[in-house]
């Protein structure tokens, strides 16, 4: 039975294993799949991914700061007023070498320090309508950065310029990326700051200026803007990309370690089972392939195993030998024989405690081994078993019997081999004694 049980367990065993390696090789399969939709995906749907946009219109500016200006600031004669949200027109007048007229959107409302950062931008676009002669509009994106700029003084945020044609008398959208913009020559020549400062900045965008063109003729000129629509990404193309690599590379590395991890799992059970295969071959060689109890090899082992855990406890050695069992093997057979035999194999290992051996010593006879009972207790447990033998139905055989031997010692230095020659001693005599009973070792007997 335990050795059934045993080859059980190495059976599940390899079947868990099995199964383990099939559920991780699942996971793994659908964590690849899963990164290559996403992979895909975000290939394919990068810009709805990573892009946000941002409207400033008539509607969502009403309560911008803003202001409209010209040249009268500086001295020109430009006459301009505001006819409402991102509306404007002007009267360009000669008096300034280069008149011009605007509006400047505050992208904080108080007019603060604190814009948009615009680092990743992909487009600028304006719908506007303009009227007048004029053949080109500017928009200047000012950038606030306190290494130059100065909250007290608006002309010290960096001019971001792009100059572009018009359509007058129409709706028109005009779309500007990065590279459109360069830092106003004006305003480099008046700052002339170090070079790393020289290139256009969008990280701090405070505001947004449309004005009338380099080359404005003098005359009305108005404008209207319906929508400023600014597209900005989260992140850069190659950080997007750096960042699915970065998953790719997670991945091959995921799956190093779990191959890794699933040879280190697979060469473990290897040698579990090697281990429990060689338990198993160990066990074998210690019982009786017929009756499955212990074997001469295997009880002489166990009883030194006993003797040593259990140094003070008496030793009781019960030789048990079937009666006639030759007679029933010519009568019925080997087969039956054999049958006989593991049937009083199980009889006798029901009937002992799980802490006693029980072994064929050869041929028809059957060892048990008891630690720690008297004469007595040996005796009763001979009698017991001795009884369910003969109740036991062996089928056609009819009636069978067995005769008992006992050696009982409190000599802890005693070998099994001594003490089962001396229950032989006592077995004989029960066979001398008319078979089926039992007898104890005594000195005064004497062996066959």
């Amino acid at each position: 039975m335990a050795l059934r049980i045993k080859g059980l367990h190495k059976d599940f065993a390899e079947r868990a294993g099995r199964a383990r390696r099939l559920l991780a090789n699942v996971r793994f399969e659908l964590a690849l799949l899963g990164l290559l939709l996403l992979t895909a995906a975000a290939v394919i749907w990068q810009d709805q991914i990573l892009l946000r946009t941002t409207h400033f219109t008539p509607a969502s500016t009403a309560s911008n700061s803003h202001l409209v200006f010209s040249d009268a600031d500086s001295g020109g004669k430009t006459v301009v007023r505001s006819t409402g949200p991102l509306a404007w027109d002007c009267d360009l007048r000669a008096g300034n070498p280069y008149p011009y007229c605007g509006y400047e959107l505050f992208v904080d409302r108080n007019r603060g320090t604190h814009g948009l950062n615009l680092t990743h931008m992909r487009t600028l676009a304006i719908t506007l309508m303009y009227e007048g002669q004029a053949t080109s509009f500017r928009v200047h994106l000012k950038n606030f950065d306190p290494h130059y700029s100065r909250a007290t003084d608006d002309d010290t945020p960096k001019y971001l310029r792009v100059e572009a044609d018009t359509t007058p008398g129409k709706w028109q959208r005009t779309s500007f990326v990065p590279d459109d913009f360069g830092v106003a020559d004006w305003w480099l020549r008046k700052y002339k700051l170090a070079p790393q400062y020289g290139r256009p900045q969008f990280d701090n965008i405070t505001s947004i200026i449309i004005e009338t063109g380099s080359e404005a003729p003098l005359g009305p000129h108005a404008f209207r803007i319906k929508d400023i629509e600014i597209r900005t990404a989260i992140m850069s193309d190659a950080q997007w990309y750096s960042l699915l690599l970065g998953l790719w590379i997670l991945m091959i590395v995921a799956y190093l370690g779990y191959r890794l991890s699933n040879l280190r799992r697979a060469l473990s059970e290897r040698r579990t089972l090697e281990a429990l295969a060689l338990r198993e071959a160990q066990e074998a060689a210690r019982h009786d392939h017929l009756t499955k109890v212990l074997n001469r090899r295997g009880i002489t082992e166990r009883f030194e195993e006993l003797r040593r855990a259990r140094r003070e406890a008496a030793m009781t050695v019960i030789l048990i030998d079937i009666d006639h069992f030759k007679a029933l093997n010519d009568s019925f057979g080997h087969d039956y024989g054999d049958q006989v035999l593991a049937q009083i194999a199980g009889v006798i290992s029901r009937n002992v405690r799980g802490v006693d051996l029980v072994a064929r010593w050869g041929g028809e006879e059957f060892v048990v081994v008891c630690a720690g009972i008297d004469r007595r207790g040996a005796q009763r447990v001979s009698e017991k078993i001795r009884e369910c033998i003969e109740s036991f139905d062996f089928g056609e055989g009819g009636r069978i019997t067995a005769s008992f031997g006992i050696h009982w010692s409190n000599a802890p230095e005693t070998e099994l081999s001594q003490m089962v020659a001396l229950a032989d001693i006592a077995l004989y005599a029960a066979k001398a004694g008319g078979r089926n009973c039992v007898r104890l070792h005594r000195p005064t007997m004497k062996a066959a």
